[in-house]
């Protein structure tokens, strides 16, 4: 199992997506936790490493297992405040936008956001 963390950032009811060409779908800024790391570390560190900003976690959304290419994920996902304005720092997120929850309706969204899809709908209306 591949533990792995993110941050659900919410800003005037629209959510921050990182877009990954290579897997081709819309994700949080967040990536795995590294050995002797915690899950809320790890949260703080992929967000300066993608977005270029240090996060505030507010308080955990959301941990569970998902299933993605032959492989168990168990996801971490944090309700996280901004620090800056983000900009794309590595190569594999190829566009960063910020969504309603309508325009969810049109994008295709990483396994463990589908997972949790209906309760980010909530909070973003």
């Amino acid at each position: 199992m591949i533990e792995v963390s993110g941050n659900i950032i919410i800003e005037e009811g629209r959510l921050l997506l990182l877009y990954r060409e290579d897997e081709e779908h819309w994700e949080v800024p967040g990536g795995k936790v590294k050995e002797k790391e915690s899950p809320t570390e790890a949260a703080v560190r992929e967000a300066e490493e993608e977005i270029e900003v240090r996060v505030e976690l507010e308080k955990p959304f959301y941990s569970g297992e998902f299933h993605h290419k032959d492989q168990i994920y168990l996801w971490h996902g944090y309700i996280a405040h901004l620090n800056g304005d983000p900009e794309i720092k590595e190569d594999r997120s190829t566009d960063m936008k910020w969504f309603t929850s309508e325009d969810l309706e049109d994008v295709e969204v990483a396994p463990n956001l589908k997972m949790i899809e209906p309760s980010l709908r909530r909070i973003l209306e």
